[in-house]
């Protein structure tokens, strides 16, 4: 990893296996870094029905396997490593990663977000052990799974619930206010009988005895659900830890995205449209992030 890239894609969720793929077709063989599984956040949604081609919908980890085996039937390569450090290099990109440095002329970053852990007491000591932010690390207790408390109510919330019924746990959502979520969502979770305890704030998380309790507020009144497990669906946040701090203040708010204000750096997916997070809408920013840097490359080279 010691020569100039042309393009280097960082993280293989749908936008950057989107970007990557467009980039081989047009005769550039970018470098896509992924730290982890390659899919993002789309192996955490229970059921896609709003992504075109698929009547009926797709499960995403379904959809996922496609999208790796049109990529791999294309040719493109995932490194697998960890990104450390993103700067500029005069014209250049100076990227740090857990294998090695490499320099890039232009890079798209698809890092998508990072979980928010809400503040409440106990729940970061329990990270990984009682409380976990990824649907797909929640562990099985026998055959018949556990007792999980989701907290949060948006799509994530009640998506996680009928992923998480589905593979046999019992499931209580617990939302601090009405929830947000699709009223067809809603309706499928109420369907499944799952409890849904709305109006109460949750304020501390305990292990007790084996169980996992949340205390949590409503009026005044404490209301305790006790389970094994918890499961936050509480807000994500743009992941731009990647970028140096330098970096990361000259891109403020991209006028045009996917395109910054510094050239030959962008942004695709979920870590540019926030609370848009749409399959669809990752997979539009991933080629359009790749037209730009193929015309920004292009115009480097003077062609």
């Amino acid at each position: 990893m010691d020569e100039r890239e042309g393009v280097t894609i960082i993280g293989a969720g749908p936008a950057g296996i989107a970007a990557a793929m467009y980039l081989h077709r047009a005769g550039i063989c970018p470098v896509l870094l992924e730290r982890a599984d390659l899919g993002g956040l789309l192996l955490q949604a229970n059921l896609v029905e709003n992504y075109p081609g698929f009547p009926g919908g797709i499960r995403g980890l379904e959809l996922v396997k496609l999208f790796v085996e049109q990529m791999n039937a294309l040719g493109v390569v995932v490194t697998v490593t960890c990104v450390d450090d993103v700067r500029a290099d005069g014209k250049d990109f100076k990227i740090t990663t857990s294998e090695g440095v490499l320099l890039s002329q232009a890079v798209i970053v698809a890092t998508g977000t990072v979980p928010k852990v809400p503040t409440i007491k106990g729940a970061r000591h329990l990270m990984g052990k009682r409380v976990f932010d990824d649907v797909r690390a929640v562990p099985l207790i026998g055959k018949s799974g556990g007792k999980v408390i989701i907290l949060g109510g948006g799509d994530a919330a009640f998506d996680y619930a009928l992923n998480l019924s589905g593979r046999g746990h019992n499931v209580t959502i617990v939302s601090r206010s009405e929830p947000r979520c699709l009223p067809l969502l809603r309706k499928r979770v109420e369907d499944r009988n799952i409890e849904l305890v709305v109006g109460a704030s949750p304020a501390l998380v305990i292990e007790k005895a084996g169980r996992t309790i949340v205390d949590c507020h409503d009026q005044g009144k404490v209301v305790r659900v006790v389970g094994d497990f918890v499961l936050l669906a509480c807000g994500r946040a743009p992941n731009t830890a990647v970028l140096a701090p330098a970096l990361r203040n000259r891109i403020g708010q991209p006028k045009s995205p996917p395109e910054t204000d510094v050239p030959g750096l962008y942004l695709a997916g979920d870590v540019l449209k926030g609370v848009c997070r749409q399959t669809g809408i990752a997979v539009g920013d991933g080629i359009h992030a790749a037209m730009l840097a193929e015309r920004y490359l292009n115009k480097r080279r003077g062609i």
